[in-house]
């Protein structure tokens, strides 16, 4: 249990980390709303001209744009997970301090990114994702079963990618 709630404890951390740059999470649901607006109205035009492409039909393709905004920074496609940072501990030998540490070094990072992956899923994902189902038709499930298993699999690429 106190383990439990260490690796929670340093989870939590890591969301309040990239909780204080309000500025830089207001850009990127700015950006990625745009990026998503530019996508969606090239999916659009080439869905208009080649119906069910690969067989898709325009809301799928539709779904596939917001969501993959919506998660960009969740799976950390582009960096800003852990690696730099512990690449750089790791460079300078920081890592030391870290191995001295009475915690098991893979789940002490592991928490500290689960808690920035929760942050940019609520602080910027969540909002890219609405904005698309407001103003697009979106093929997204209403079964909270199927949203569930789409969490759990969102957080096991996390972990794993």
């Amino acid at each position: 249990m106190g383990t439990t709630r260490l690796y929670a404890s340093v989870a939590a951390g890591g969301f309040r980390r990239y909780a204080t740059y309000r500025t830089a999470t207001a850009a990127g649901v700015f950006t990625n709303t745009v990026f998503g607006l530019i996508l969606a109205y090239i999916f659009i035009a080439l869905w208009d001209t080649r119906p069910h492409l690969g067989g898709y039909d325009q809301s799928q393709a539709l779904s596939y744009v917001w969501l993959s905004q919506a998660l960009l920074m969740v799976v950390a496609v582009m960096g800003g997970g852990f690696e730099d940072e512990l690449i750089e501990r790791i460079r300078t030998g920081d890592i030391a301090i870290d191995l001295y540490r009475p915690a098991d070094l893979q789940l002490w990072w592991l928490a500290q990114d689960m808690g920035r992956a929760l942050f940019h899923l609520l602080g910027r994902g969540l909002i890219p994702l609405a904005f698309g189902a407001l103003f697009f038709d979106l093929a997204l499930p209403a079964d909270p079963l199927t949203w569930l298993a789409f969490l759990v699999a969102v957080a096991l690429g996390v972990v794993v990618g």
